[in-house]
């Protein structure tokens, strides 16, 4: 009786370590890939050619456009409501992304290919707040539960009342409403709009050597057409100390004619600044250094500041 005893609770532990294990493991997230410019790309099962329908992308309550079925991208993703669909599948991830009809808003990973209930975006950074919250509604995806009816004096029917609502002619700007970064409108009235954040790509390569360093490729891409991409030299004998031009229609601007390849002496410090109106700049910083590709630090530059800091 001992002998079996020993071995029924022998049994009982293994079952309760892999039940421990099953419950320790993650969610599947949805498959994506980095396709560069910032942007993941995530395949999205919902029929429709992205103008008459498709996968949802939703600003708050309000579904702004689409997604057609098939490959599109996210640049971020951000919790928020816990939805679910039709079939029962639930999350409460939201990814970033703009419709085919050029709106910018949230789309769900219920309504893209793979993973599991409450699994991310693979891959995909975290907005922390860039772009303002995701739906908060918790029920059925694309079903928002109906607007409490408007109260007295409340013009434009979003629930809040002057002077608390900043517009009480426009629904869409309200205290604690989803604030789209760059557009000029203060959505959740706080003052000021939420300015974006510029995810411009530099490409380099370089050829490294003992005592200096040449520039083989310098490059800004998938910039805002017009921004400001400002070059600077930090080193005595430096050809130029600091160089501005314009990024063109597909938002690139080459520099690697600015070095005309000649040697950079190790020790030098190039500053990549790429900015534009009511915008967080994206700052790319490169250290010369012997035999070695040069050290890279990543900035980001606030709106109106003149030195750059961490993102």
């Amino acid at each position: 009786m001992a002998g079996i005893r020993r071995g029924f609770i022998l049994a009982a532990a293994m079952a309760a370590t892999l039940v421990g294990s099953a419950t320790a493991q993650a969610q599947a997230p949805v498959p994506c890939t980095a396709i560069g410019g910032g942007k993941y790309e995530c395949s999205w099962y919902v029929p429709g050619d992205g103008i008459r329908g498709g996968s949802l992308v939703v600003r708050g309550t309000s579904t702004v456009g689409y997604l057609h079925q098939g490959r599109n991208w996210i640049i971020c993703q951000q919790q928020g409501g816990d939805v679910r669909n039709a079939a029962g599948d639930r999350n409460h991830w939201y990814g970033w992304t703009q419709a085919d009809n050029n709106q910018w808003g949230w789309a769900s990973p219920l309504e893209a290919s793979g993973g599991d209930d409450y699994g991310p975006f693979a891959g995909a950074p975290n907005c922390n707040g860039a772009h303002g919250s995701p739906p908060t509604y918790n029920g059925i995806w694309g079903q928002p539960p109906p607007p409490a009816p408007p109260s007295p004096n409340d013009v434009d029917g979003d629930s809040i009342r002057a002077p608390a609502d900043c517009d009480d002619n426009n629904a869409h700007r309200y205290p604690g409403a989803a604030e789209i970064p760059g557009n000029g409108v203060d959505e959740n009235c706080d003052g000021a709009d939420t300015p974006s954040r510029i995810t411009a790509v530099v490409t380099n390569k370089w050829v490294a050597r003992r005592r200096s360093t040449t520039v083989a490729q310098l490059r800004v891409r998938d910039a805002p057409v017009g921004a400001t991409v400002r070059v600077l030299c930090r080193e005595r004998k430096c050809r130029f100390r600091k160089h501005s031009v314009k990024t063109g229609k597909n938002g690139g601007a080459t520099l690697t004619r600015l070095f005309k390849r000649r040697k950079v002496r190790v020790g030098t410090v190039i500053e990549v600044r790429i900015t534009a109106p009511n915008a967080v700049g994206r700052v790319v910083r490169y250290t010369i250094r012997p035999r070695k590709l040069p050290k890279v630090r990543s900035l980001c530059l606030a709106p109106g500041a003149s030195k750059p800091g961490r993102c």
